[in-house]
């Protein structure tokens, strides 16, 4: 098995404001991420992948919906999200967003959804991006072996 390394920067806006998602340090209270990101619910999101070296990307499915891949140039791929349907987080209660993306040749975020006109949706240091660190083998498996929150 030969093993190689890239990078997978993923960026997430609000789609009409160009705003970033909010996100706040919970440290070990919750299994799973340190952070959670702060979505709205009723709400559409931009959401952006750029890999290093550039990667082709055929898919990106967000807890369980394909969205329709542009390639904005070599190595950026982005698509649309709608939160639709979410059910907006009880108080102390966050669950994973499963992010499936695809490469021509996976990880857990743990999130919580907020009312979309709720002040507390917003609340915390902002995200413009979140880089993953990969490694990855011939057989098509990759694993995200560091983070950094931009």
């Amino acid at each position: 098995m030969t093993k190689y390394a890239f990078t997978v920067e993923l960026c997430v806006k609000e789609f009409s404001s160009g705003d970033p998602l909010a996100f706040k340090m919970d440290g070990h209270r919750f299994d799973g991420a340190q952070r959670t990101l702060k979505w709205s619910t009723d709400q559409t999101y931009a959401v952006k992948i750029t890999t290093k070296p550039a990667t082709e990307v055929t898919r990106i499915n967000v807890n369980g919906n394909d969205l329709d891949v542009t390639k904005e140039k070599l190595g950026v791929f982005s698509g649309n999200w709608n939160t639709a349907g979410a059910e907006v987080s009880k108080r102390g209660t966050r669950f994973p967003l499963i992010f499936l993306v695809n490469f021509a040749p996976e990880g857990q975020m743990r999130v919580e959804f907020q009312s979309k006109n709720d002040s507390h949706a917003v609340w915390g240091h902002k995200m413009n991006s979140v880089e993953f660190k990969c490694s990855g083998d011939d057989d098509g498996y990759v694993k995200i072996v560091d983070e950094s929150y931009k």
